[in-house]
């Protein structure tokens, strides 16, 4: 069924139906995002293996390291701080 044939179908169909309709897809998006969850939720990484994937946001020049404040210098050692 196309997205066009199921808005004429939905035209045809009462206010009560049409939200009848949009509770059992709203339930059916949830069940599959909770399933998803699920299965993604026993993909675990060691410890090593996180760090590897995070490792090009940390190295010199990458757009992450950008953000990161270079100076070693304790901020609290400032005397002009706002």
């Amino acid at each position: 069924m196309t997205k066009t044939e199921i808005v004429e179908a939905l035209k045809k169909m009462t206010t009560e139906e049409r939200l009848e309709l949009i509770e059992t897809a709203s339930k059916m998006i949830r069940e599959e995002i909770y399933t998803n969850s699920e299965i993604n939720a026993h993909k675990q990484v060691s410890l090593a293996e996180a760090a590897e994937i995070m490792r090009p946001f940390y190295e010199e020049g990458s757009e992450f390291v950008v953000f990161a404040d270079q100076d070693t210098e304790d901020f609290y050692e400032y005397e002009d701080y706002a």
